[in-house]
């Protein structure tokens, strides 16, 4: 089609380009209106640190005390299981059974956006399930499971202050001198008294018991002698003459409440340790050295509960969630032999209780035109109304009460479920481990974080007013911070991109004018973009900014084609007013297309799935729309401002034939003139080099998402499957100085600006048998289990966590024996959990157990695999108790009676309630410690008959078996799955450790027997899946923009010829990603794939110049050498341009953007050779030797 003349166009053409150059006052309007929508919507957009991605995960639970995880597997689990798979919307469901207890994790299918219906439905589901075992259930069910907190906010209790300590210590200083005023003088060793305060506990009598059985064991041990006790309700010291040193003391004190106590039924407001005091004089030092907290447990209950209503109050609150508390529970220790005396079952207190604590009302009576209320209620509402209870009259007829049979105190549940601490400096400079509870506070979607963290403030400075002012209020996860921050970094190197773009402008167009007019189209341009962003609701957040930045080569690209143009006509002497719309609307057919092919080419990344999907989502919709705001400035605002700036050039502009020898220009067409004619033996070599970009790429090492540049890191605390809830405790306490101690030593060796020791951590935060709540997306919390502790570590420098995380990670694993420890940092990108997973699947477990541990064999043979374990864990040493059907029946009880009297003595039953202002605190009663602290003790305890008062001792119709069973048992999708994993090696990423296993994987898969499968888990398993999507996306784009290029040329041969030039892009970037020691994960994927739309674009304006110049009567060589030179200014500057945008974000984005940046940047710089040499090469073969073009 023959383009029209001059005159033609200027007669009849009537576009908005011209419609703004001639309406001016009409395009001042519509500049203001934009610039005016750009910056509402750039304001009232939401910002958060990351995309908001849904959470599709949900949790049951089951628990059934006391009985053995393989029984809970088979009865209560896979009942679960398969209810749950019911649902057709359930990709994955993960089991875990365990000592009394069943977990059933539940995962969406990745296309699943809303999951509230779907969630109800398998809650409804579940509560169909009527056939449990007695004494199991019931089914909880928690879909909010994992939503991710916008602000954790830790509240804690200081330590007691100086004059409670110096109080205690006068106390404990007149105690120790009066007892020791009445011992005897020792004949070997020294007087040392052992003191531990026990604040809060009124009832001196259960401290009396427990410092009495210490005594005797002492004495009997010959640990000491001559032994005095004293014991008032806080207080209690023990004075005694031994020869043990201070430590061998301590040491003899943890083996007695461990072995002889429960450690976990000791209140936590307790100080600890003992205080081991020699001289009296020195009783105020060693009781400061171990003082307690200053607010008890239901003291900081009570203060966070204020908190959490508060902020619960804000209306850009969702929700709020505590972690950390404890219930308050009150306890009525009986001795069975006092009992039995009384001739009384422990069951038939909760019977007497019960019928005394009445809550429904009595009804309404009428009397003189009047409602009565009747109020029958005797419900409890303090510790003394229940001892004052009637439960049983003796023999003689005389009541007893409640207080007289059993001992009553208050204390917390036992054991403790979930426990938080928070470790920071106090005022002097010294650590210290405070117990403390953390709020969750969660953003309700769509609003900006600043608002959030703005609002949070004000609320929390409104309620410091009602609570103390030493209260300790710590940030122990701030996304507000980190926004802002990452916000203010990427807009920063938003405006330094595009002051180097303009520079970049400036020195290629050599003029200010054209400079000043594309520095003005970029923030007309943004603005339209940021309202386009605004109207569609997207967030402002990394990925929108960072898809900004890449859009930026993109932006600029059109006005300096439409800018070129009307500084071309202005040249050739039309008038401004023409020439400001005569240029670009040559140019728009040229444009049109390429802003086409660039968004095929970007908008396919919305069919990626699942949660890489909604992480990326916002970078094709923000390119889609800065190109089509591109586009419309291009051709109405760039016009209307370059009428007012552009002018003719004042000297002579030389023509095409002159700039064929004259400059740069001139050397363009030397060498050009030689590649056509020697274009097969440049095609060859050319391809030469692609070969070699290719096999460059297959050296590059593979990854899926990067490690983030954060504040936060945490550790993984792992204990044997048997720990007590206290030894993890301990060993969290150990670790907790270790990090301590090992951030220290990196200060010492890294001095600051000043000499001094770098200043590393800011605080620990520790929450102790369950993970604390989801702080990152990529992190998933764990739940309840009391060998499990994480450390949430937060640094003052977020530089400095990947520096320090290896140290951590030596220092912890050389002293913690015996405890699995995985220091973890946080990831970018969709959660993946583990780095390298192998999964076996099966039913037997010994089988299982027995592939697991040739597979750990097999990652210990890699020489850059370690920590290597399985989820399943060690078999743990269990004593089961046998019941003699027989002696049961004689004895006139059933096991179910054993059952029921075990579970009552050992862990104690609920006996009804006791309510105390909005709190409603459980009465429960267990057998004292002391009757139940050893295997010894089982023998003794009494089982009552539930038909009958037949009592008899458990040792007399039952025995005592010891053996190794499994106390964990996982299933995924309703077959038992073993996990084996392991982390790469510092340095090391898990994809070079996979390809090492790979191949031994395979023999390993050829050993198992039939029924049972092997698969890859991890970051391999994500990985595969987001490359399987990006290469047909890939495909899905080079389709569209085929499509859309067979429609432009109208030639179904022309698109070949400009995909041909996509492979020398492409070296390009895996030459900068090999230069610059990235690695070939996603995102330099996504760069990649990025380049096609530019490369396209660049070809297509070109080949509109060919045509043109073919039109004017040139040869095909001359033709495709005057394009070239016509096009070599633009594509410089735009190429130029869009690399240097690209320098910021490389600089100041973090791992994440770095592959995506240098991919970009080595393929545009090579792309601009290919565009302007190689592509009139491949023109050249195609029409002149090939004859497939005219």
């Amino acid at each position: 089609m023959t383009p029209k003349k001059d005159e033609d166009l200027i007669a009849n053409t009537h576009n908005v380009s011209r419609f703004f150059v001639e309406n001016r006052q009409i395009s001042w309007v519509l500049l203001v209106a934009v610039m005016v929508w750009g910056i509402y919507g750039y304001s009232r957009m939401p910002q958060r640190k990351d995309p908001e991605i849904p959470v599709r995960v949900a949790v049951a639970m089951c628990s059934w005390p006391g009985v053995k995880a393989e029984k809970v597997e088979e009865l209560i689990t896979r009942k679960i299981d398969a209810k749950i798979a019911e649902n057709e919307k359930v990709d994955r469901i993960e089991s875990t059974s365990r000592t009394g207890l069943s977990v059933v994790k539940i995962k969406l299918l990745e296309s699943v956006k809303s999951t509230g219906e779907i969630f109800d439905d398998i809650n409804l589901k579940l509560s169909a399930i009527k056939d449990l075992p007695e004494g199991a259930g019931p089914i909880v069910f928690i879909k909010d499971f994992g939503d991710t907190a916008t602000l954790m906010l830790t509240v804690a209790s200081p330590k007691v202050g100086k004059v409670e300590v110096d109080l205690r210590a006068t106390e404990l200083e007149t105690v120790i001198r009066e007892l020791r005023s009445r011992a005897p003088k020792p004949d070997k060793g020294d007087r040392v008294s052992l003191a531990v305060v026990f604040p809060n506990l009124p009832d001196s009598r259960w401290i009396e018991r427990k410092i009495e059985l210490l005594r005797k064991l002492w004495t009997r041990k010959r640990i000491a002698s001559d032994v005095l006790v004293y014991s008032d309700p806080g207080l209690a010291v023990l004075d005694i003459t031994t020869t043990l040193n201070d430590d061998e003391l301590a040491r003899q004190m943890r083996t007695f409440v461990h072995e002889e106590l429960h450690a976990s039924e000791f209140s936590p407001d307790t100080w600890e340790p003992a205080v081991i005091v020699r001289n009296p004089l020195l009783a105020r030092v060693k009781l400061g050295e171990s003082s307690g907290s200053k607010y008890s447990l239901r003291d900081l209950e009570a203060f966070t509960d204020e908190i959490a209503r508060t902020l619960n109050a804000v209306p850009v609150v969702s929700k709020v969630t505590r972690w950390g508390i404890q219930r308050e529970a009150v306890f009525l220790e009986y001795s069975q032999d006092r009992l039995a005396s009384y001739g009384l079952q422990p069951s038939r207190i909760k019977d007497f209780l019960g019928a005394r604590n009445v809550i429904p009302a009595g009804g309404i009576l009428e009397f003189e035109g009047k409602n009565l209320i009747i109020d029958p209620s005797g419900e409890f509402t303090s510790a003394r109304e229940l001892g004052d209870t009637m439960i049983s009259a003796t023999n003689s007829g005389a009541g007893t009460y409640l207080r007289d049979l059993v001992e009553m105190h208050r204390g917390y549940e036992t054991p403790a479920r979930n426990v938080n601490y928070l470790i920071r400096r106090d005022n002097q400079g010294n650590w210290q481990r405070l117990r403390a509870i953390t709020l969750a506070v969660n953003m309700r979607s769509g609003e900006q974080i600043a608002r959030f963290s703005d609002d949070v403030d004000a609320a929390l400075e409104r309620i410091k007013k009602r609570l103390p002012e030493d209260l300790v209020m710590e940030r122990t996860s701030d996304q507000p911070l980190q926004v802002q921050e990452n916000v203010n970094l990427f807009m920063n190197s938003l405006y330094e991109a595009v002051i180097l773009v303009v520079i970049v402008a400036l020195i290629g167009f050599r003029e200010w004018r054209s400079a000043l007019l594309m520095a003005i189209s970029i923030p007309i341009t943004l603005s339209m973009t940021f309202g386009m962003m605004y109207f569609l609701n997207i967030d402002l957040q990394q990925i929108s900014i960072a898809s900004l930045i890449i859009a930026l080569g993109l932006l600029v690209d059109y006005p300096v084609v439409a800018n070129d143009a009307i500084r071309r006509e202005l040249d050739n002497g039309q008038s401004r007013h023409v020439a400001s719309w005569l240029g670009p609307t040559k140019l728009a057919k040229a444009i049109l297309y390429a802003t086409i092919t660039n968004i095929v080419a970007y908008l396919p990344y919305l069919l990626l799935t699942g949660d890489t999907g909604f992480f990326l989502y916002s970078l094709p919709i923000v390119i889609t729309c800065s190109l089509v705001a591109s586009y419309i400035v291009s051709l109405t605002f760039v016009p209307f401002v370059g009428y007012y700036l552009l002018r003719p050039h004042n000297k002579h502009v030389p023509s095409v034939e002159e700039l064929r020898s004259s400059g740069f220009y001139g050397m363009y067409y030397r060498v050009g003139s030689f590649l056509i004619d020697n274009r097969w033996k440049a095609f060859l070599i050319s391809l030469i080099l692609v070969i070699a970009g290719f096999w460059v790429q297959s050296l590059l090492r593979p990854q899926f998402f990067p490690k983030d540049l954060s504040y936060l890191s945490y550790v993984d605390l792992w204990l044997p499957e048997d720990a007590s809830i206290i030894t993890t405790d301990e060993a969290a306490k150990t670790a907790e100085n270790l990090l301590v101690k090992t951030a220290a030593d990196f200060g010492a060796k890294h001095p600051d600006k000043n000499g001094k020791p770098m200043e590393v951590l800011k605080c620990l935060s520790t929450f102790v048998g369950g993970g604390g709540p989801r702080f990152w997306f990529s992190v998933e919390p764990e739940l309840s289990q009391a060998n499990y502790a994480q450390i949430l570590i937060e640094v003052r420098d977020k530089h400095l966590t990947n520096l320090v995380v290896d140290d951590f990670q030596k220092s912890l694993m050389a002293s913690l024996p015996g405890v699995r420890v995985d220091m973890r940092q946080l990831e970018t990108g969709p959660p993946v959990g583990l780095p390298l997973q192998i999964r076996i699947s099966g039913e037997d477990m010994s089988t299982l157990h027995a592939s697991a541990e040739k597979l750990e064999e097999i990652f210990r043979s890699l020489p850059n695999a370690y920590r290597v374990k399985n989820n399943w864990g060690a078999q743990i040493f269990q004593a089961r108790l046998k019941i003699n059907p027989d002696k049961a029946n004689l004895a006139g009880v059933t096991n179910l009676d054993v059952a029921r009297s075990s579970s009552a003595a050992m862990n104690g039953f609920e006996v009804t309630t006791l309510r105390e202002g909005r709190l409603t605190i459980p009465v429960l009663a267990r057998l004292r410690m002391e009757e139940r602290a050893s295997l010894g003790d089982i023998e003794n305890l009494y089982v009552y008959a539930a038909e009958s008062s037949q009592k008899v001792p458990l040792g007399q119709i039952s025995s005592i078996e010891y053996g190794m069973e499994t106390e964990r048992i996982e299933r995924r999708n309703q077959f038992r799955t073993i996990t084996v994993s392991c982390f790469p090696t510092p340095g090391i990423l898990s994809s070079e450790v996979t390809s090492a296993l790979i191949p031994k994987l395979d023999e390993f898969r050829k050993s198992l027997p039939p029924g049972y499968r092997v698969e890859i888990g991890g970051e391999y398993e994500e990985q595969v899946k987001g490359f399987d999507q990006m290469k047909v996306i890939m495909i899905i784009s080079i389709i569209s923009i085929f499509l859309a290029l067979v429609f432009q040329f109208r030639s179904a041969i022309k698109p070949f010829i400009v995909f041909s030039a996509l492979p020398y892009g492409m070296t390009g970037a895996f030459g900068a990603l090999a230069v610059t020691g990235s690695p070939f994960g996603f995102m330099a994927f996504l760069g990649v794939i990025s380049l096609v739309g530019v490369i396209v674009s660049h070809i297509i304006v070109l080949f509109d110049f060919i045509e043109e110049k073919l039109e004017e009567g040139e040869d095909l060589r001359t033709a495709l050498l005057d394009a070239g030179i016509m096009r070599l200014r633009p594509v410089a500057i735009t190429v130029a341009a869009t690399v240097i945008a690209l320098v910021p974000l490389a600089l100041h984005g973090g791992p994440l953007w770095e592959p995506l940046c240098y991919a970009q940047m080595g393929g545009l710089m090579v792309a601009t050779f290919v565009t302007l040499l190689i592509v009139p090469v491949l023109y050249a073969i195609a029409a002149l030797d090939l004859k497939i073009l005219r």
